[in-house]
């Protein structure tokens, strides 16, 4: 009887080994949420990233997609390294200033580089609030950006043009030392972040400002991240084109314009990212137009689907708020 306890207790034993094993080796799998809320399934990780509960991707560092203010797609991101050097990349609309300028006062107010990638007021709009406002309590030492003539932007899109000679008023605030105009495969480093600039901006005829996004790839303690702005397919394709299967292989990618119209699936096939981060609101993720899901004429729903397909690992959406990785 002594022996039949013994070996009941090992069978028991492989058992719970049996069961426990294999989550232990392929991940955190929360169930299923209903559609309309973050889609955390199917999370088998991979080995390159360890991602779940109580993982600190970045060393004692940050990656912050933040809220919107007004129910409005836009983009707004903000790195930090383990030592305080902060990055942000775009920022968002006007009325998200304040929201932004808040975050960035509570990591210790400086910001070592500013990446624009395109001139649109979603996505400077909050550059441009802070850059006016002398009482932000906020300095800014660099600024990146590579923009085209400003006679461009009013042939190909007059109605939206008086933004750019308002960007570049508030540029001329800082000295003229901390802007820079960056250029394809160029390479910088801020603090322990670095930053590879993909491409020089296309000149494109269809969804032109947005196609001349600058793609921006981050490194932070080696987990890659892919900034897209609001690339289209057009522009997608020149990236895939212009780009080496290396440089754009990324960890983590900002979905392109706000996760629908934007590059196509092929080019994040290449991108091959374990993380999506969706610039969007609850509308835009569900393409409700007040109709109820699928009810509008945006391609979020197709775009999640081939996230899914690609194997995306973890979905994160401003819908929810903050996202903040650590």
């Amino acid at each position: 009887m002594k022996h039949f306890n013994i070996w009941k207790k090992i069978a028991v034993f492989l058992l719970m080994l049996n069961i426990v094993l294999p989550s232990l080796l392929t991940g955190f799998s929360p169930a299923a949420k209903p559609q309309g809320d973050l889609a955390l399934k199917g999370m088998n990780f991979g080995p390159s990233l360890t991602i779940g509960p109580g993982a600190k991707l970045f060393d004692g560092g940050s990656l912050s997609l933040l809220a919107n203010s007004d129910n409005r797609q836009m983009l707004s991101m903000v790195l930090q390294d383990k030592d305080g050097t902060l990055v942000v990349i775009d920022g968002g609309w006007d009325m998200d200033a304040s929201h932004l300028a808040d975050v960035i006062r509570s990591k210790g107010g400086r910001v070592s580089g500013w990446f624009i990638t395109h001139p649109h007021s979603d996505h400077v709009g909050a550059l441009v609030e802070i850059l006016n406002n002398p009482d932000s309590q906020i300095t800014i030492d660099h600024v990146y950006h590579s923009m085209a003539d400003p006679a461009w932007y009013e042939a190909v899109e007059p109605s939206r043009s008086d933004l750019i000679p308002r960007l570049i008023s508030a540029l001329a605030t800082l000295p003229k030392e901390s802007v820079h105009q960056v250029h394809k495969n160029q390479e910088i480093q801020i603090g322990q972040i670095r930053v590879k600039v993909l491409n020089d901006p296309y000149l494109l005829e269809t969804a032109a400002v947005n196609n001349s996004s600058v793609a921006y790839k981050f490194f932070l303690n080696n987990v890659s991240i892919l900034a897209l702005g609001d690339l289209g397919p057009d522009g997608g394709e020149a990236l895939a084109r212009d780009c080496s299967p290396e440089d754009l292989k990324s960890d983590i990618v900002q979905m392109s314009h706000h996760g629908q119209y934007g590059v196509n699936k092929d080019v994040y096939a290449l991108i091959k990212p374990q993380i999506a981060l969706w610039p969007c609101p609850l509308w835009l993720w569900n393409n409700d137009n007040g109709g109820g899901i699928g009810s509008g004429d945006w391609k979020t729903l197709e775009t999640r689907q081939w996230m899914e397909e690609l194997n995306v690992r973890v979905n994160y959406s401003i819908k929810d708020g903050d996202q903040i990785i650590y």
